[in-house]
């Protein structure tokens, strides 16, 4: 079973969630995929899962708690893509696999007679259910069918003749800029984009350079890795999930170039 929170790695709540987990299930082999999302962050946690979820087991079940608005209406629910079980809030943490895996079971949780804590679902509605399934339980008997998950935007990625256009959609801890737009391969005189989000064409951009123009006015270069540039200097790179990143070599590139989360970028030719 796989664990996704905002609660941090040494948490009493982490180990309570495990212990929840391990009482009911105890052969369930429990792999943490992060707890370094920000409190509340519900889209960094659902682009988090997006990125993990390629190499996770079929039939491996996802706890995702990141859950600001325990205790209130939203649902909880428990869903299936492609093989993968995922339990968690419907606030939206689940939209990247739902965009780019096929649905095929959604249902809301019934609550156990016991009751739950009004800000603590995380204990007492999620690991349980998260439990039922790693002990074989089927998804169908964890509560009622259900249908309309919540979802969040998706990020901008736009394509013309001259430019793929996008919008950075995360800062990793070494403050690299995680961008839309991806995934980018060479192709005959020029690169050649394969979206990885729905509802956008494939690309092709013609030239022999390329770089990407920044909302602050600056242009970085397409580079293959950071041994490309020198120390101090920024480039552009398709990273290890396929997607084009910003990096400076050596150093922060949220700092040094002074971009964040949501700023639009643009892949040009020189």
């Amino acid at each position: 079973m796989a664990l996704l929170t905002d609660f941090g790695t040494e948490d009493v709540y982490v180990g309570v969630m495990k212990a929840v987990i391990l009482s009911e299930a105890p052969e369930t082999h429990l792999l943490d995929l992060t707890h370094q999302v920000a409190p509340g962050d519900v889209v960094g946690a659902a682009f988090r899962l997006w990125q993990a979820a390629p190499y996770l087991p079929k039939g491996v079940v996802v706890l995702a708690v990141v859950d600001p608005g325990v205790g209130t209406r939203r649902r909880a629910i428990a869903l299936e893509l492609d093989g993968l079980r995922c339990v968690g809030p419907d606030n939206g943490i689940f939209t990247y696999l739902l965009a780019t895996r096929r649905l095929s079971a959604l249902v809301e949780l019934t609550p156990p007679p016991s009751g739950v804590s009004n800000t603590f679902h995380g204990r007492d509605l999620f690991a349980a259910a998260a439990a039922r399934l790693c002990s074989g339980s089927p998804l169908k008997r964890l509560g009622e069918p259900a249908a309309d998950p919540v979802l969040l935007p998706l990020p901008r990625l736009s394509v013309d003749r001259a430019s793929i256009g996008g919008e950075i959609i995360a800062i990793d801890r070494f403050g690299n800029a995680i961008t839309s737009i991806g995934a980018i391969r060479t192709a005959e005189e020029g690169i050649a984009l394969t979206p990885w989000l729905p509802g956008c064409a494939e690309a092709r951009l013609s030239g022999v350079g390329f770089h990407v123009a920044l909302s602050t006015g600056e242009s970085v270069p397409l580079a293959r890795t950071f041994g490309d540039v020198p120390k101090g200097d920024a480039l552009t790179y398709v990273g290890s999930d396929g997607l084009m990143e910003i990096a400076v070599n050596g150093g922060r590139a949220a700092d040094v170039l002074g971009i964040s989360i949501a700023d639009p970028v643009e892949l040009q030719a020189l």
